[in-house]
């Protein structure tokens, strides 16, 4: 997908900042909806299976310390809010469950990844945006 002159112009008064902000919008949305299930979605940690407004769009990598996974498919998925919130992401069954959604190739790439240092930049924050408003979710 490319940019167009028109949709880097609409973001010309944000700052880096705000652009991320709005990008987690869509990429969490984006995530909500490709693991809706009608309705329901399976916690990613628990394996519980539950309403839709008790999911979260939970990081296995934290968006706060991992930059470089932060808008990484692979590294986020539905969790129940107990699990996103009250038990910190419940990471050691989170682990399991990502285990056995993506395996375990991709979850240690997502180790390796993790120790890398990510800066976001205009550019590569509006494309996010402008990639997760238009990606379908089926």
């Amino acid at each position: 997908m490319e940019l167009s002159a028109k949709q880097i112009k609409q973001y010309e008064k944000k700052g880096i900042q705000d652009l991320v902000k709005l990008a987690t919008k869509h990429f969490n949305t984006y995530i909500r909806k490709r693991d809706d299930q009608g309705g329901y979605f399976t916690c990613i940690s628990c394996g519980e299976t539950k309403g839709l407004s008790q999911m979260n769009a939970g990081h296995f990598f934290s968006a706060g310390h991992c930059a470089a996974l932060r808008f990484n498919e692979d590294n986020v998925h539905g969790q129940c809010v107990p699990c996103n919130m009250h038990l910190h992401g419940n990471l050691i069954r989170y682990r399991e469950g990502l285990v056995k959604k993506i395996g375990e190739d991709k979850v240690k790439l997502l180790e390796s990844l993790s120790r890398t240092v990510h800066r976001w930049d205009r550019i590569g924050l509006i494309y996010t945006i402008e990639f997760y408003k238009a990606k379908p979710t089926r």
